[in-house]
């Protein structure tokens, strides 16, 4: 339903689902969104802290990507949705409608 809407939106319905790791979020979004590039990877990321900074994800596990299968030595993180997140998801899928045409 969150398809195509920005990505914050996506990012809550993707975890409502189950806890996944941010390189898993961020090339699945990439995918979705058009954004190949390295410099996306990391505005995702970023993305990612932001929601989590803002109480609607939590970080459930972390690790350092010492294989580089995301970004070499940087830290992987499992996020889970949160009660809030879950509650502004709910609220959201209220309120946004589908695209005409979609």
């Amino acid at each position: 339903m969150m398809e195509g809407r920005p990505f914050k939106f996506r990012i809550l319905e993707i975890l409502s689902t189950e806890s996944t790791w941010n390189s898993d979020l961020v090339r699945q979004l990439q995918a979705e969104y058009g954004m190949p590039s390295d410099y996306h990877r990391d505005c995702l990321n970023f993305d990612l802290i932001e929601v989590a900074a803002s109480g609607m994800i939590s970080e459930a596990d972390a690790k350092i990507d010492v294989d580089g299968e995301f970004k070499k030595d940087s830290l992987l993180t499992l996020y889970r949705i949160t009660p809030i997140g879950v509650d502004l998801l709910d609220e959201l899928k209220a309120k946004v409608r589908r695209r005409s045409g979609e």
